[in-house]
């Protein structure tokens, strides 16, 4: 696909299957009270490193808004089985450098810890460089979230850099270690390569 097709209009919605779960684009219709309260929970807040914030409803829908859908992607996470919204990605994309940023947020306590990532990212990585068509995938991680840092390691992510103590906490105002993350598409593709190889005994 035309990467600079892509860039010059709005991409086609987004409608992912991804097992237990569903990627897909968000729209104003998918803003809730249930999303704003997300924003005011001290776990996440730790997470991003930010205050909590309780939100509106109408803040949400603002916020999705400024989602063009071509430079910066929303794309919302959903339980296939209950129909609930529990998380989202945005993609920032460059597409004249081949690649872009990714964040991750999953939303719904219950949720948290349980392998959301694990089992939607192989689905995902598909549509950010066979779809998307860009080459890196990059991301960042406060250090102290070894959780997140170690599932992308297992899906064959490298740190890039740590930038020691460049963040400081909201929490305490102690001096936080960032990560620098990436990966290339040729490594995804070399990834699912052996993983089909196994799948097959090698058979050609």
């Amino acid at each position: 696909m035309n990467p600079k097709l892509q860039e010059s209009s709005a991409h086609p919605a987004v409608r992912i299957d991804a097992g237990d779960y569903l990627i897909r684009t968000l729209t104003a219709a998918d803003a809730s009270e249930r999303w704003a309260a997300w924003m005011a929970d001290a776990e996440i807040a730790n997470l991003l490193n930010a205050p909590p914030r309780h939100m509106s409803k109408e803040e949400i829908t603002s916020y999705i808004k400024t989602f063009d859908q071509r430079v910066n992607l929303l794309l919302g996470i959903f339980e296939k089985r209950t129909e609930s919204h529990i998380g989202f990605f945005t993609v920032n994309a460059d597409y004249d450098r081949s690649q872009g940023i990714v964040n991750l947020l999953i939303g719904e306590a219950g949720h948290r810890n349980r392998g959301v990532l694990s089992m939607v990212r192989r689905y995902f990585a598909e549509y950010f460089f066979e779809t998307l068509g860009l080459k890196t995938m990059m991301a960042t991680a406060l250090a102290h979230n070894q959780v997140i840092i170690n599932t992308l390691i297992k899906g064959g992510w490298k740190v890039d850099k740590v930038l020691k103590q460049h963040l400081t906490s909201h929490a305490d105002a102690s001096q936080l270690d960032l990560c620098l993350m990436s990966l290339s598409r040729d490594v995804w593709r070399a990834r699912n390569k052996v993983a089909a190889d196994k799948l097959t005994g090698g058979a050609r």
